[in-house]
């Protein structure tokens, strides 16, 4: 949702998380775009358009506070030294709300809703960011199955245009 628009943007897609810090997220529709870390690189590809961003990970990198909020979100593991947590019992599981605690992730967003159902699993974020726009993602079809590795590597199609936009 963002706030210059009436009507939200709306997309599909799947997502696959390994814990720690390895994910991928193919969105599909008008828009459709692949990004993809290894927790070494991440990887942003726009089918669309043939090209890709590569940003590198774990080096001081602007990206490297945003990822680990993600990552630490997404696996709640150790989430209360990265967040401030307030929670509640709700009629089908659980909700929580999670207030970055470093500057640098306020940066990213400002507060992280999760809906957790009572077999805790996360059925819907909603994301505020620093400029009132809106990440609201709802989660189905969950599995456990192991991911192979493979899911987690990227590499761009032939012809495609790739940048690093921080130079790195």
């Amino acid at each position: 949702m963002i706030r210059l628009m009436k009507k939200p943007i709306l997309s599909s897609g799947r997502i696959w998380f390994q814990p720690p810090n390895k994910f991928r997220r193919e969105v599909k529709g008008n828009a459709p775009s692949v990004t993809v870390s290894n927790g070494q690189q991440l990887w942003i590809y726009y089918s669309n358009f043939k090209s890709a961003e590569r940003y590198p990970l774990g080096k001081g990198s602007p990206l490297d506070t945003t990822v680990a909020a993600i990552n630490s979100a997404l696996n709640l593991e150790n989430i209360e030294n990265t967040f401030q947590i307030n929670a509640a019992k709700a009629d089908k599981g659980y909700e929580l709300t999670l207030l970055p605690r470093a500057p640098s992730m306020k940066r990213a967003f400002q507060k992280l809703d999760l809906q957790i159902n009572d077999n805790l699993r996360v059925e819907r974020t909603d994301m505020l960011l620093p400029n009132g726009d809106r990440i609201v993602t709802t989660y189905s079809n969950q599995t456990r199955a192991p991911v192979p590795g493979s899911a987690f590597e990227f590499k761009p199609p032939p012809a495609t245009e790739i940048s690093s936009p921080l130079g790195q």
